[in-house]
């Protein structure tokens, strides 16, 4: 067995990579390691001093230290050194701390601009209904505006620091250069409680003598268009900008009065509707900026890594339809903006129109529905070459209509793909082509969706569907490292949280949105949605294995846990508007039906789901055993009233649809031997629906799981293998490079529906497959404890599956021969590991180790 070397294959502090921030004396640092790490050491430095460290400490995978000897309006370098094995390994990442306890000597500026407008209310259902003001109202957008503040260094600089955050976003450049390559600043946040605001190293772009900052000023989520009705004015209807340039630790600049603004060549941007370059128009002339205000107490330095451009693309073809326009295929749907080239006369309008799939024919299909969905971008042609790429606005596509230029006029088009960086590391692929795809599109869709917040979709709404990311996090916790992320995201969804405990059903939850939600339903949470607040802190402790998640959410998921009990009688959680299994597929034209069908079995077993998970939350917590056996008494008492509200001794579901059977099983209301007679129900129901699941978003995650608990495994390969409508491999069948909304978003007679082609939901399979299929089951919070027992028996060939945890890498590699089936596996040193194989069961040491079965 080959010793391996001692590596850090990944070091966070405070959940960020590369260069991270911090606005207090607190930091807290994570890392994952391969070999054998015995110790480590976190040391803090300014400049080439020292100032603080750790000391060596046991072997430990995040720790969080407070009281540290940081100064506001810095520069560190954070260091963590690994030994093991009379190795050393060292990994370094950039900390930069923010105001602190300081006040801002910047004001919050205001250019000269005309309000935005206030979109008319609308309810939920009638955005999906074409309407004359739904699509083309680009003149009710205004222009980005452009600020500039000339001022003048004397000497050397040895450090400067940019501070700035924005109402609207922003792009910040100093002498003519852009300081970073974020996008998007300051993102979204609930911004009435927090706002984000950055820090710049631009000591590298000072200038001895005069300087020029500028900064560009767009709508984004303060004014923009959001969400799935499209409002507008969410937050305000004026751009605004707060700045504050720090050199060698004195303010040298700060926003005030003597900025100046221009409505700038960008003529209008909108995170929905588009962008506008007009590039033959005359600059405009200056004007003062306004002073507004203060910088306030909901200014937090931004603690999630920042939007960037994650990959670029070339074109799979530039091609013309049948119907004569020219259309670039991207290969594959994606979240972000195209990058195009052109040799068009000065005065040309050339406009680029976004969509993730064709018609039947062929032809450009606009796939979304809605007010203010435009995705629509143009660019009027300046002197000589024309780049046109779009800063702040994004979309959801993988076709680009191009209109206004011919195909030899368009020198190169690519597409930029957008989002927040994740650590891959998760892998799965095997010897069928379909669920290699499904895998692909499962880390597209994931990769899609991660754009400052995790989002439902990049197109129709581009906000933090609950429902979804509950459903999915642990296979995205599978495939990327989304600790630091979601933990963010947590946070606003503490601050969001009604004073009565209630939890909406986005985050951040939009004012409109909001608004909308509580018009058309009278509610803004929903059972399986708002228990995103329980459901995801968990599922990051069962990945990364570290309790602060927990510690961090307790209060909430208490309060939760309180709403829920007053919106029920007699256990059953019957008050409130709940979603129910949403998007069931023989409820496809009757959305509304399948929820009324669905939400009171639903919203019952869900409470049995999340008490659960919340007694496993105070287990892990060492929580008193009073407080436990009250929320144990609780579950049992949810559990009896399901069953006996709900579920016949036959085991009939009232309701009799398959993801209520699933939700009794799963939810434990359905146990012994009246959960067999409810999953020999369920499996009855699939086999009289011609072997094809009819679930929706809630009991899809765990369907497969019920079947193979009790018995009914060989149907659960069938649904997974299926390729008829509707099914995952279905999907992959008729072209899908991302995951579906809809299962059957492109149906069996070729129909093409305005739905979202890049949802990733219904991706949640992916977690059943690592286990079942590539045989990584972790037992332990934080992979801590690690069983591999992959089934051969799945019909494959072979399958590769890994995962680098905390401690390392876990792999399992099966492949079948004419002697038997080859397995391997990697098991990282630090845990507790067995293999499992029908009559075998074997405890395996660190390394690698070949079985042949």
């Amino acid at each position: 067995m080959m010793e391996q070397n001692l590596k850090i294959v990944s070091f966070r502090v405070n959940g960020m990579a590369g260069q991270a921030a911090a606005d207090g004396r607190e930091l807290y640092f994570s890392l994952r390691t391969e070999g054998a790490m015995e110790f480590v050491e976190f040391r803090l430095w300014a400049g080439d001093s020292l100032c603080w460290t750790s000391g060596t400490l046991p072997m430990t995978h995040s720790c969080t230290f407070a009281g540290l000897p940081l100064e506001p309006c810095s520069v560190y370098r954070v260091e963590a050194v690994a030994f093991g094995g009379g190795q050393e390994a060292k990994e370094e990442i950039t900390l930069f701390t923010g105001m602190m306890d300081r006040p801002w000597q910047g004001k919050w500026i205001e250019p000269e601009q005309e309000n935005g407008i206030r979109e008319r209310d609308i309810m939920f259902f009638e955005q999906f209904v074409p309407m004359p003001d739904h699509f083309g109202g680009h003149d009710r957008l205004r222009p980005v505006q452009e600020l500039r503040r000339m001022f003048t260094v004397e000497g050397q600089t040895k450090q400067a620091l940019f501070y700035a955050s924005a109402h609207g976003v922003y792009d910040l450049y100093l002498n003519g250069q852009r300081v970073d390559s974020r996008r998007l600043a300051p993102e979204t946040t609930p911004y009435e409680s927090l706002l984000y605001y950055q820090v710049y190293d631009v000591t590298h772009l000072m200038v001895e003598g005069e300087n020029t900052l500028q900064v560009l000023l767009a709508d984004g989520w303060w004014i923009g268009r959001i969400g799935l009705t499209g409002h507008s004015c969410q937050y305000g209807e004026r751009l605004a900008f707060l700045g504050q340039l720090e050199v060698d630790g004195e303010t040298l600049l700060a926003t005030d009065g003597q900025f100046e603004s221009r409505p700038s060549s960008v003529r209008y941007s909108d995170l929905m509707m588009g962008e506008k370059w007009d590039l033959s128009a005359p600059d405009a002339p200056w004007t003062p900026c306004v002073p507004v205000g203060e910088g306030d107490g909901t200014l937090r330095i931004q603690c999630v890594d920042p939007v960037i451009d994650l990959e670029i693309l070339e074109p799979v073809s530039l091609f013309t339809a049948p119907n004569g326009e020219l259309v670039a295929d991207f290969g594959r749907c994606l979240a972000g903006v195209a990058d195009i080239r052109l040799s068009c006369p000065a005065g040309r309008v050339v406009t680029l129109d976004h969509s993730e799939t064709l018609d039947p024919e062929g032809n450009f299909f606009r796939n979304i529905l809605g007010r203010n969905k435009d995705q629509q971008d143009v660019v009027v042609c300046g002197e000589g070459e024309t780049r046109f790429c779009p800063r702040f606005t994004y979309h959801g596509f993988r076709y680009v209509r191009i209109t206004g230029a011919s195909r030899a006029e368009v020198q190169s088009v690519h597409a930029r793909v957008i989002g927040t960086p994740l650590d891959r590391m998760g892998d799965f692929s095997c010897s069928h082509q379909g669920l290699t795809q499904l895998q692909s599109n499962i880390l597209r869709s994931m990769q899609s969706n991660m754009v400052s917040v995790p989002t439902d979709c990049p197109q129709r709404e581009k906000v933090g569907w609950t429902g979804d990311l509950q459903v999915f996090a642990d296979t995205g916790c599978f495939n990327c490292d989304l600790d630091g992320f979601l933990s963010a995201w947590l946070g606003q969804m503490r601050l969001c949280q009604e004073e009565n405990g209630s939890v909406p059903i986005v985050i951040p939850s939009y004012p409109e949105q909001t608004k909308m939600q509580l018009k058309t339903n009278g509610w803004n949470s929903s059972a399986a949605w708002s228990d995103a607040c329980v459901l995801v802190p968990l599922a990051l402790y069962r990945a990364y294995g570290d309790a602060q998640v927990l510690r961090d959410n307790l209060p909430m998921m208490k309060r939760w846990m309180d709403y829920i009990e007053s919106t029920s009688q007699d256990y059953i959680w019957s008050e409130g508007y709940h979603f129910g299994d949403w998007l069931i597929p023989s409820f496809e034209n009757d959305i509304e039906g399948g929820t009324a069908a669905t939400a009171p079995v639903i919203a019952a077993c869900q409470y049995a789901v999340t008490t659960a998970a919340l007694i496993e939350v105070l287990e892990a917590l060492n929580e008193p055993a009073d407080k436990l056996e009250t929320y144990r008494t609780l579950l049992s008492n949810i559990r009896k009233a399901v069953r006996e509200k709900f579920i016949r001794e036959d085991g009939f579901v009232e309701g009799d649809l398959q993801g209520l059977y699933v939700m009794a099983l799963y939810s434990g209301a359905a146990a012994g031997e009246l959960g067999q007679r409810v999953a020999d129900r369920l499996a009855t129901k699939i086999e009289a629906n011609g072997c094809a699941l009819d679930t929706g978003f809630v009991s899809t995650p765990h369907l497969l799981d019920v079947l193979t608990e009790y018995g009914h495994k060989d149907l659960a390969w069938k649904l997974l293998y299926r390729t008829e409508s509707p099914s995952w491999l279905y999907q992959v069948e008729k072209g899908a490079t991302t995951i579906w909304e809809n299962w059957n978003a492109i149906r069996p007679d070729g129909t093409v529906t305005t739905s979202s082609y890049n949802h990733y939901a219904l991706g949640s399979v992916g977690d059943w497959i690592y286990r079942h299929i590539g045989g990584l089951n972790r037992v332990g919070p934080g992979w801590r404890e690690i069983e591999f027992a992959p089934d051969l028996a799945c019909g494959l060939e072979w399958t590769a599956c890994s995962h680098i945890t905390p401690y390392g890498l876990a792999s399992c590699r099966w492949q079948k021969g004419e002697s038997g089936t080859q397995v391997d596996i990697t098991v990282p040193h630090g845990v507790k590991a067995w293999v499992r194989f029908p009559g075998l069961k074997q405890e395996l040491t660190a390394g690698n180790h070949s079985f042949t079965v």
